[in-house]
């Protein structure tokens, strides 16, 4: 009759946990079971800790969202549960030996309850979802005592032995005579116990965040944890292939600093690590490359070498106008990029460029083939859309307040953003904005700029209004 009620119990428990939970074995005509009680914890739960070693140490707080979990071993006896109850050995990682003897109790007090019935889904019901208000920790759990008990090898000895106890439910070996030999202290060796809870709830919520499904917010399709991506500390969800999509178009323009969380105004940033998880290993050597070359131009103590084969970062002592480039060994001027040329000045190449280039323009006949057989024509039609190009980007742009990248203005506000390096800063005077919120410098009373955002564009259309309105005085 024992043996039917057992065999029924275990299917029983089988339909009702999953394999994390529950699982069992007959050894020596015994049934064995293994019980992992995963506690589900209220919202704004915490650990508090003080490490009494220290004095002058505030107590800590750390909100947690998951415990590690409790562990039953249960053996059960040839007459259960007719007449005697299982055998047990709860163990526990954060959990002191006096609350984990008191569940010992407990469990001992509902099987007395329930004497001649099956019991182990009672106990579990029991630890899964009344433990924190019988053990009187609802809103918090307090390690302080577990803080200076770091598990030793020597610990871990004693806890195979016990182990190895617990498993064939010997009597001879305790812990400690005041508490409950069946009650067993799993610590982790070597490691801090606060950490140990901190590395469990992290992964586990990535456990979690896997097994769950959410709705993308760019293609509106839902998709398992394990094919999304979450942006912290918004905690926005989109879909993998999505966000992938959207990191390629920023690394083809080249737009590789502070790529946002796609919500709309939104200031979370991707992590490097969320980012090589989505991209193919050649696509992110790509982005890494980039990136490292857009912070470089951002620093003003980083010059590149010279040499077309180069071109290494170099890193320039300030006040220095030498510059040492460690992979060619090329010693440069930082300023005309010839080789270094000690305390003479640098050669006025830029204006001899401009001279000959003008003369190029307006010469004909002989002296223009004349100077072509002497710099090469190739050379000369370079040189002329170098120069036209310069006189272009100097005449229609301005430099970033930060980079110092060249930026164009064709058209909109006075609010401009950085093509190279992200920066907000306004068209008019060069002032770096604020990120949050840039449009108070063209609001502030104290700004030279204020009620300025469009002031170019409103003088333009002033022009062009009265051109038109000349052309159809001369129409007429």
């Amino acid at each position: 009759m024992d043996n039917e009620k057992q065999k029924d119990e275990i299917a029983a428990l089988e339909s009702i946990y999953n394999s994390e939970e529950f699982s069992y074995h007959k050894e020596n005509g015994h049934y064995q079971c293994t019980f992992m009680i995963f506690i589900n914890l209220p919202m704004d739960y915490h650990v508090i800790y003080k490490d009494s070693r220290q004095v002058d140490e505030l107590e800590q707080k750390i909100k947690i969202s998951h415990l590690p979990p409790l562990a039953l071993h249960v053996i059960l006896p040839e007459n259960y549960p007719s007449q005697l109850p299982p055998k047990f050995a709860l163990y526990s990682s954060w959990l002191h030996l006096p609350l984990l003897s008191k569940l010992c109790k407990k469990l001992d007090k509902l099987w007395e309850e329930n004497k001649g019935q099956e019991i182990l889904f009672t106990w579990m019901a029991f630890l899964q979802g009344e433990i924190l208000e019988f053990l009187n920790v609802q809103e918090n759990l307090d390690m302080t005592d577990n803080v200076e008990k770091e598990c030793t090898v020597e610990d871990a000895k004693i806890k195979a032995k016990m182990e190895a106890s617990a498993k064939h439910l010997s009597k001879k070996n305790l812990i400690q005579k005041r508490y409950d030999k069946r009650a067993i202290l799993d610590c982790p060796i070597g490691k801090n116990p606060i950490q140990s809870l901190i590395d469990y709830n992290e992964n586990r919520i990535q456990i979690e965040f896997q097994k769950n499904f959410y709705t993308c917010k760019i293609c509106f399709v839902d998709k398992l944890g394990k094919n999304s991506t979450q942006f912290f500390p918004c905690g926005h969800i989109f879909c993998k292939d999505c966000v992938t999509g959207y990191l390629e178009v920023r690394i083809k323009d080249g737009n590789v600093q502070n790529i946002y969380c796609p919500e709309e105004k939104c200031s979370s940033e991707a992590t490097p690590a969320q980012i090589k998880d989505l991209l193919s290993p050649e696509l992110f050597a790509r982005y890494d490359s980039i990136l490292l070359s857009v912070t470089l131009g951002t620093m003003g103590d980083i010059v590149y070498c010279p040499r077309r084969t180069c071109q290494y970062p170099v890193s320039r002592e300030p006040n220095e106008q030498m510059a040492n480039c460690p992979m060619c060994q090329y010693a440069f001027c930082i300023y005309c990029k010839m080789v270094y040329h000690g305390i003479e000045p640098c050669k006025a190449y830029s204006a001899e460029v401009h001279k000959v280039v003008s003369e190029y323009q307006e010469v004909t006949g002989d002296r223009k083939l004349q100077m072509e057989l002497h710099y090469g024509k190739k050379q000369l039609q370079t040189l002329v859309e170098n120069v036209l190009s310069e006189n272009w980007i100097k005449s229609n742009s301005q430099k970033c307040p930060k980079c110092q990248a060249a930026i164009e203005k064709s058209d909109g506000c006075n609010k401009m953003t950085c093509w190279r390096c992200n920066t907000f800063f306004c068209w008019l005077c060069s002032t770096i904005l604020d990120r949050d919120w840039p449009y108070e410098h063209f609001e502030s009373p104290s700004s030279e700029c204020c009620n300025k955002l469009f002031y170019a564009m409103e003088i333009q259309e002033q022009e062009e209004e009265e051109e038109e309105e000349e052309e159809e005085e001369e129409d007429q």
